[in-house]
């Protein structure tokens, strides 16, 4: 069950949100399997390097395929190396079209720990990698493993099927909130990247469901305090999400408001998704319940997985103390909601 709350377009002073590290410009790195032959799917990647700012780059790691088994011949490797630059070359071109134009970068070893020193020296820029599927759902190759263990400021997976047209502009884009500090630092991104789309941002927030012990029999107690704590959670959702939308007043944007009803956050989110048309998803890598020593949290490695549309994930920056995105907006003229500094 879902319910929308206040619609209302928030204009005023048409003003982009800056990204958390002061700095705006990203350039998206997409990493692709020698079976790449699509070219659809890679303007996703385009289309978010120019929301900021950045450049594209398509980058294949070539791992030997020998197994150990014996020297590697350098007259096949060499071979090799012209063959899939030559490939990478026809890609970069077939997606040249009107949109800004693309490098491309051969790397050499193994795919997890090229991934991994490239883009360890690149932490402002998006790693991206393309998901593909087959008769048994989706497949993690050995690229989008390296893409999800990479240390950049974000990262983009793209389903191999999310055909997006030359001319064609993301309308919706959707983010899941919890009131966290964590979910908050993907705020800025969605933002910068709707006001280059003209998108509408759906703010989505699941409620958490309570609940009761299975020990004894339910008594009509026990029923008055479930109902006391899921209308307490709603009304604790709204004022939170109302503030949220508050402070984004000041971009422009048409930004709504909505509360999921349902036990397990990660359905219910992809639910939601597929209902309302969502086109793009942006959400942290890490909610109420991540651990930075982990790559990506259960809900959004979830819905990594699943995601039938491009799927934008934020890491969360370490060093602000917990300070939700928006609690210090820099703009002048917007007034600072009470409760939002913490």
């Amino acid at each position: 069950m879902t319910s929308e709350l206040d619609d209302e377009p928030q204009r005023a002073d048409a003003r982009t949100t800056r990204t958390s590290n002061g700095n705006s410009r990203s350039d998206v790195l997409i990493f692709v399997d020698d079976t790449q032959e699509e070219t659809s799917a890679l303007r996703h990647a385009q289309r978010v390097a120019r929301a900021f700012q950045g450049s594209v780059t398509l980058v294949h790691v070539m791992s030997d395929a020998s197994n150990h088994n014996g020297p590697i011949d350098p007259v096949d490797w060499n071979l090799k190396k012209q063959k899939n630059m030559k490939w990478l070359t026809g890609l970069a071109e077939a997606i040249k079209g009107h949109e800004q134009p693309c490098e491309v970068k051969l790397l050499e070893g193994p795919c997890i720990g090229q991934i991994s020193a490239l883009m360890g020296q690149r932490h402002r820029d998006i790693t991206a990698a393309i998901r593909s599927r087959n008769s048994l759902g989706w497949q993690v190759s050995k690229t989008a493993c390296g893409v999800l263990e990479a240390h950049g400021a974000a990262i983009l997976m793209i389903p191999e099927d999310a055909v997006l047209a030359k001319d064609q502009h993301y309308r919706r884009i959707m983010v899941p909130l919890d009131g966290s500090a964590r979910a908050e630092a993907a705020l800025p991104m969605a933002i910068m990247l709707a006001n280059a789309e003209k998108a509408e941002v759906l703010l989505c927030y699941v409620m958490p469901e309570p609940g009761l012990t299975e020990f004894g029999v339910k008594d009509s107690e026990a029923e008055r305090l479930h109902e006391l704590v899921v209308k307490r959670n709603r009304q604790a959702g709204e004022v939170h999400m109302a503030r949220i939308k508050n402070t984004l007043a000041h971009n422009g944007l048409k930004v709504s408001t909505w509360i999921l009803q349902g036990g397990d956050a990660r359905r219910a989110l992809l639910d939601f998704a597929s209902q309302e048309a969502v086109d793009f998803l942006v959400m942290a890598t890490h909610g109420q319940s991540g651990h930075s020593d982990v790559a990506t949290g259960d809900v959004a490695r979830f819905i990594l997985d699943r995601a039938e549309i491009p799927v934008l994930m934020v890491r969360h920056l370490r060093g602000r103390n917990n300070a939700h995105a928006f609690a210090n907006p820099s703009s002048q003229g917007v007034r600072q909601p009470t409760g939002t500094d913490g």
